[in-house]
């Protein structure tokens, strides 16, 4: 059997990813591009604002149905992969504490509805400064990071301040499987 070494390719400067990596980076930039650009006019034009974005995908329990019903009437959804279960909402006059509170109210609530691998990552634009395309890349590197070491059922959160960011701790949650 042909076996693919892109499992260490994060360990080296080898720079080949997946097809499905590729796709799911290109389909949030398409689908959240516009959307994220009109939240950064508004912060540029009426003073800053948080916002909070949510990656979130379930091995076994079905999204698609659950997460309009969880979210505010203000939250923006997105199904960005549906065969593979991949979501994101947008959490407007949401900061990151908050951000952390409505991603632990998923991973609960996602637990009710059955056993299943949760991966999902929290990020809180800090400034208008940040490019919407280092945000969302930002989220898909962890995202695809966290899913290679099945590291299921923890919120992981990221930040786009233009800062070098050269600790690795940034787990927010982990929901216990007792």
């Amino acid at each position: 059997m042909i076996s693919y070494e892109g499992e260490k390719r994060r360990n080296n400067s080898d720079l080949a990813f997946p097809e499905d990596e590729v796709k799911l980076a290109k389909t949030m930039m398409d689908e959240l591009k516009t959307t994220m650009e009109f939240f950064h006019y508004l912060m540029n034009h009426r003073g800053e604002s948080s916002l909070t974005m949510i990656l979130l995908s379930s091995d076994d329990v079905k999204l698609d149905h659950l997460l309009p019903k969880w979210k505010r009437q203000s939250d923006v959804l997105f199904e960005l992969d549906k065969a593979n279960n991949v979501y994101v909402i947008i959490c407007q006059s949401t900061d990151s504490h908050g951000g952390k509170q409505f991603a632990e109210i998923l991973m609960a609530n996602i637990r009710l509805h059955g056993e299943s691998d949760t991966y999902c990552v929290v990020s809180e634009p800090k400034t208008i400064r940040s490019s919407i395309q280092d945000v969302i890349f930002e989220m898909v590197e962890k995202y695809i990071l966290i899913k290679e070491d099945k590291k299921a059922n923890k919120v992981f959160f990221t930040s786009v301040d233009n800062t070098v960011n050269t600790e690795k701790t940034d787990i927010i949650y982990h929901t216990d499987r007792s």
